[in-house]
């Protein structure tokens, strides 16, 4: 046993040294077999000589062992040597390394920029005090689920006789909505709303520069105000200070810019401004019928201390059923929606960033799956190197720190790359994020997006880390000394596990790509939406009218009505009218109550409040809209004469469902207008669903004369709009044209924020069955090189290497369709969750999941077809005769 003295005198240098040497491992097991060798030499039988071999062994760890006690390293030089071991460990297994901290950059950093952008829109604190005891509410009938306003005397009455509210204010009902203004002449298209003077303090907003709108603002006849936002402030003047005082002119008034509200005040979404009411619709305080067009409003409250979302809601309707003096408002059995001001600013885009948050969750646990078989796959081929390191004294704590210190690196410097990689991702979201979605400017990366990094790495490292250290460091090491192989058993284990996870991991991919299908469909449903108007070679240009023309509103329709002469005679035009509004330009024109002749007070009191339009000459005729019934407008529905009216096809059913609605009379304040038409539904400013509509013509309404033009032509022009602004020049120096496009510029609007998450979770959807993919291939992978020998013999006795490649395909497709089969289970409830953000679709739509499976299966048979090619390509003779 000389050889023991000597290599433990070596054994207690390497120890003292605290650093590993592969040749002393080497010689370490040279010494054994030949210690085994020469026992068998001396007349024992093998099981004998390797029994004692192991009893020299024996004395060889318990020297180890007490070398170790007696030097007791500090714990801070104890992980440090882990460190430096683990870093050379890592070193010399570069393509093991850069996978796995390429993958782990790839989960940490979706994760990382899906949180970041989730808390910048729908957790980062908003700049109101108490926000969470601020509410906003809104009308809806018990049948339907319309979004229908609160009127100004209506906010009286809640703001006097309200128990469960400490202060009421309003906000305009149509939200933020586009608004052209001159600045110095020029015009300024921004995005306004109005507000009652109560609106900033009840929020408890303080500016950021200047002051807010009080109530002494919000009076007839004070001075006309306004504030600005501060995105507004700073994309317009550059952050200027001297913009306190400057003026925009709208309406024929000079509005005042007192204020810079603070950064990430947004609501209602997409705000940049915002006026007070009354200064700007005096008529607001004499409202006298339901018809009229003064301003309505959403109501926005803060609870009183101990109230709640629920008190707040039976509080406003016994307030308005007790004060309701007008048959029609009283009998339509109306019912308040109340939400959270955070709620309502973050709205439709909620469903969207949690599906993002949950797909970036179910990335980064593909990754670690990912990265933990690919550390089981390591730690079978590392069986010997963790045996040594047993022999010489290393407990199985001991190994699962070492092996869980090499997964801490890897998941810290995935980590560090992942947040580069995160902060990239961010700043092309806020670029690419579409002008809905709110909050925008408040997307980043703090001090607690990088906090949950950190969190992300610790927990990414456990995950990679503890299982498969637990699994390599079961092995048997006397079997190893008798047999020169790993515990079988072990082996076994991690091959199972290594499957399991594979299957885990192509399960989640199909979830996730199975929702990013289903989001593409819907958009392509989307986008192929019948607006019930032709929107080909459709050219619709905002323009701004001459202010002198703002009091006299019949000089105002006979210069609109010769601007559209002009511009139908035009080259190239086959026809032009006036619109109230620009298609989805947000929440539309007007909205309107009414009540007809055929009915009786209480069955009047369920007719719908309904979008109203105010169209010039040749409005259908121009939209390719198509009356079914009657007639369209024509030069019989002058100013003096019957006032008449179009109704929608859904508005005519509903009003009239046995009789003809020609002729018929419907009312509209104290005016009765006949039907003298009947058109098809449209989808004229919300591209998800078509709007009973009531038009009228342009000579016939008192309200504003609007200046928004609808031209088609015979042939796509780019040059058209050249041609019109021009035109209208011509027509009267001060007509302006502030915006222009063709319908499918227009579409971009409502279609951005469905392409913006279908976009997202196409990216994720990628992302994820890449790395399932790449499981897949490194299962099988694993199976070739493990089963080796075993496919040389079947080689050797005859087998044809068709016969091989099929053998491991068929493993590799077994295991795709089983990860397959439970994703798609796991899909048919998860997706009905997103059923409404889905248009067109159901959320179990057939095509979609059979698509996904298909893709998914196809993939997987790409990522087997190189390891079974390479088991097929095996030289059995060259593998035998090396054993």
């Amino acid at each position: 046993m000389s050889w023991i003295a000597g290599f433990q005198t070596r054994l207690r240098q390497f120890l003292q040294r605290g650093a590993e040497d592969e040749r002393l491992a080497e010689e370490f097991r040279f010494h054994l077999e030949m210690e085994a060798a020469k026992n068998i030499r001396a007349g024992d039988d093998p099981d004998e000589a390797r029994r004692r071999a192991i009893a020299a062994f024996g004395g060889v760890t318990q020297h180890a062992e007490t070398v170790r006690g007696a030097r007791r390293l500090p714990v801070v030089e104890d992980v440090w040597l882990d460190i430096r071991f683990a870093l050379r460990t890592l070193r010399r297994d570069p393509v093991f390394t850069a996978v796995a901290i390429g993958t782990l950059a790839v989960g940490i950093g979706a994760a990382t920029a899906t949180f970041s952008v989730f808390h910048g829109i729908a957790l980062r604190a908003l700049p109101v005090h108490q926000a969470e005891n601020v509410l906003v509410a809104w009308n809806t009938p018990a049948t339907t689920r319309e979004h229908l306003p609160f009127t100004y005397a209506e906010l009286g009455a809640i703001r006097e006789r309200t128990r469960a509210f400490e202060s009421v204010a309003g906000v305009a009902f149509q939200g933020a909505v586009d608004v052209v203004m001159l600045d110095a002449g020029q015009p300024v298209t921004l995005r306004a709303t109005w507000v009652t003077g109560e609106f900033f303090q009840l929020l408890g907003v303080t500016a950021e520069l200047g002051r807010i709108i009080s109530g002494s603002d919000d009076a007839a006849g004070a001075e006309n105000v306004m504030v600005i936002s501060d995105a507004f402030w700073r994309q317009q003047f550059g952050a200027s200070s001297s913009v306190i005082g400057h003026a925009f002119s709208w309406n024929g008034k000079r509005f005042t810019i007192v204020g810079v509200m603070p950064q990430g005040l947004e609501f209602p979404r997409g705000v940049q401004a915002w006026l007070p009411v009354l200064p700007s619709f005096p008529e607001t305080l004499n409202v006298a019928s339901e018809g009229s067009a003064a301003m309505v409003f959403d109501l926005v409250g803060r609870l009183r201390s101990g109230e709640s979302i629920q008190r707040g809601s039976a509080d406003i309707a016994r307030v308005l059923r007790a004060g309701s003096t007008e048959p029609a408002l009283s009998l339509r059995d109306m019912q308040p929606v109340v939400t959270t001001l955070r709620d309502r600013i973050v709205g439709d885009v909620r469903p969207i960033l949690d599906v993002a948050a949950v797909a970036a969750a179910l990335l980064l646990l593909i990754a670690c799956i990912n990265v933990a078989n690919l550390q089981l796959l390591r730690g079978s081929v590392r069986t010997q190197e963790l045996a040594i390191r047993a022999a010489l004294g290393a407990g199985r704590s001991r190994l699962i720190r070492q092996l869980m210190t090499e997964s801490t690196l890897l998941a810290v410097a995935g980590g560090e790359i992942g947040v580069g990689v995160a902060f990239g991702a961010v700043r092309v979201v806020r670029a690419l994020a579409p002008a809905g979605i709110p909050q925008r400017e408040m997307i980043g990366i703090d001090a607690r997006v990088l906090m949950l990094a950190i969190g992300g790495t610790m927990l990414t490292a456990l995950l990679t880390g503890m299982l498969p250290a637990a699994l390599s460091t079961r092995a048997d090491i006397s079997r190893w000394l008798r047999n020169g192989v790993g515990d079988a058993a072990a082996n076994r284990s991690a091959a199972v596990l290594r499957r399991g996870l594979v299957i885990g991991q192509v399960a989640l991919a199909v979830l996730v790509v199975t929702s990013a299908g289903l989001f593409v469909r819907s958009l392509r449903s989307l986008e192929r939406a019948d607006m019930g108007f032709d929107g080909e070679r459709l050219i619709v240009l905002e323009t701004i009218s001459p202010m002198r023309l703002n009091a006299d509103h019949a000089r105002a329709v006979a210069l609109q009505e010769e601007m559209i002469r002009r511009v139908a005679n035009m080259p190239g035009v086959i026809a032009a009218t006036a619109m109230s509004k620009p298609p989805f330009s947000g929440a539309g024109g007007w909205i309107t109550t009414f009540s007809t002749e055929s009915k009786a007070v209480e069955r009047a009191a369920n007719n719908p409040m309904v979008n109203f339009e105010v169209v010039g000459p040749g409005y259908f005729n121009t939209l390719g809209l198509k009356v079914t019934r009657g007639r369209e407008f024509g030069s019989d529905d002058a100013a003096e004469g019957r006032r008449t009216a179009i109704v929608s096809d859904e508005l005519a059913r509903h009003l009239w469902p046995d009789v003809d609605p020609i002729g018929q009379r419907i009312r509209l304040g104290e005016e009765w207008h006949t039907i003298v038409g009947v058109v098809g539904e449209t989808r004229y400013h919300d591209l998800t669903k078509a709007q009973q509509t009531l038009y009228l013509p342009t000579r016939q309404f008192a309200g504003p004369v609007s200046m928004t033009l609808g031209v088609r032509t015979r042939v796509d022009d780019d040059q058209i709009v050249a041609r019109v602004r021009a035109l209208l020049l011509a027509v009267d120096p001060e007509l302006m044209v502030v915006k222009g496009g063709t319908m499918h510029e227009l579409l971009k609007a409502p279609l951005a924020q469905p392409r913006f998450g279908a976009s997202l979770l196409g990216m994720f959807a990628v992302i994820t069955l890449l790395l399932a993919l790449v499981g897949v291939y490194g299962a099988m992978s694993a199976t070739v090189t493990q089963r080796t020998r075993d496919l040389s013999i079947r080689l050797a006795l005859g087998a044809l290497p068709r016969e091989l490649l099929w053998l491991v395909l068929r493993e590799g497709l077994l295991i795709a369709a089983i990860g397959s089969a439970l994703g798609i289970s796991l899909a048919l409830t998860a997706t009905r969750l997103i059923r409404d953000v889905l248009y067109g679709i159901r959320p179990t739509d057939a095509p979609t999941f059979v698509g996904v499976a298909m893709l998914v299966m196809a993939a997987a048979a790409v990522a087997c077809w190189i390891p079974a090619r390479r088991a097929s390509r095996l030289e059995p003779m060259q593998i035998l005769r090396g054993e």
